[in-house]
């Protein structure tokens, strides 16, 4: 065992738990989760920005992702909404689904 390996309290990370998986977004990740999922996440990067504990580089960061988030729920957002209006013709006997 190494000095250093001694210091560190067993299962302690070198970064914060809070702020690393903020950091690792990848976009094309959002498209594969769900909703919900998508939601949790940008709900905790405002909790996270509110907390006014983060560096400004932190914060710019997080707020990019805060955005990329918020554009695809609403994407998702507008598909359902899409899917809704179709089911509702349907329902209506509407002959001009798109």
């Amino acid at each position: 065992m190494t000095a250093s390996e001694q210091q560190q309290p067993p299962g302690s990370q070198a970064q914060s738990p809070e702020v690393q998986p903020a950091l690792d977004f990848d976009s094309a990740s959002a498209e594969a989760e769900s909703f919900e999922a998508l939601y949790a996440q940008l709900e905790g990067i405002a909790t996270q920005l509110e907390a006014g504990s983060l560096s400004l580089e932190e914060s710019i960061s997080l707020y990019e992702r805060g955005m990329e988030l918020a554009t695809r729920c609403q994407q998702l957002l507008g598909d359902v909404e899409q899917r809704i209006e179709v089911l509702r013709q349907r329902a209506n006997g509407g002959s001009d689904l798109q």
